[in-house]
């Protein structure tokens, strides 16, 4: 039965339930995630921490509702989220609507004021790169993950710059696009010119990620994880899980 539902549906959503103190949390799921989507108890900020207090053992998971794409799961979240008044009871983990990001910026009415507070933020002493000059190495790598070939909606072009140039899209959102499993006109392209899918590209990334050392975040080159944590000043298991994650283009793996 699982495997039909499997290959019929596209995800579902989810209640996870501490059985400590019955408190829960509301997510959703693909079937084709990376991570077994059997076992999976959500990735909210509140609940990973109660999680580790209360250990796994004393969590566990109602499908409550499935969907047959993307754009009917993000609904049904909202919706049962809204319903449940998820965000605001204390009975509950979630802290925001959507616990798993799309493209959610694009079109938020508040984008500007969101983009001029981060660029205050990570400006002068806020940036942890402040006061370091970028080597040629760094600049190089960023340079090369940014020239592969991809195909758009069929159509091909040179680079990942070129794209980003001919339709004014930052480079950041266009990667997101190559990564995510919610943009599936946006692909690489390997030697040969095919396609490659992002169910093998994620497959192959997580096969290698262990035996890979260096990885780029936000354009700078790191070559430790634990020089990472350092400047980044976030936790190894948040930085290995965002090396990892489709959800976070900008961290990715040389």
């Amino acid at each position: 039965m699982m495997v039909d539902i499997e290959n019929k549906y596209f995800g579902f959503i989810y209640e996870t339930t501490n059985t400590i103190d019955s408190k829960k949390y509301i997510g959703k799921c693909i079937f084709g995630r990376i991570n077994n989507w059997k076992t999976y108890l959500g990735s909210g900020v509140y609940l990973k921490r109660a999680i580790k207090k209360y250990r796994k053992e004393n969590f566990k998971r109602e499908i409550l509702f499935l969907a047959l794409d993307n754009e009917e799961l993000n609904e049904l979240e909202e919706l049962v989220i809204d319903l449940s008044n998820a965000v605001s009871s204390n009975k509950y983990y979630n802290l925001k609507k959507t616990a798993i990001g799309g493209d959610i910026f694009t079109d938020h009415p508040e984008k500007e004021r969101i983009r001029k507070m981060r660029r205050e933020q990570m400006s002068g002493k806020g940036n942890h790169q402040y006061g370091k000059t970028k080597t040629k190495k760094m600049i190089n790598s960023v340079k090369e993950a940014n020239s592969k070939k991809v195909i758009v909606n069929q159509i091909v072009y040179d680079s990942v710059t070129a794209y980003s140039n001919e339709f004014n899209i930052s480079i950041t959102t266009v990667c997101y696009r190559l990564n995510s499993p919610y943009y599936e006109d946006y692909l690489y392209l390997d030697e040969a010119m095919n396609p490659i899918s992002k169910k093998t590209k994620r497959i192959e990334d997580k096969k290698h990620s262990r035996a890979r050392k260096r990885f780029v975040v936000n354009g700078v080159e790191f070559n430790t994880i634990r020089e990472g944590i350092k400047l980044l000043k976030i936790g190894t298991k948040t930085l290995r899980d965002r090396l990892n994650s489709d959800d976070y283009p900008e961290y990715y793996y040389l």
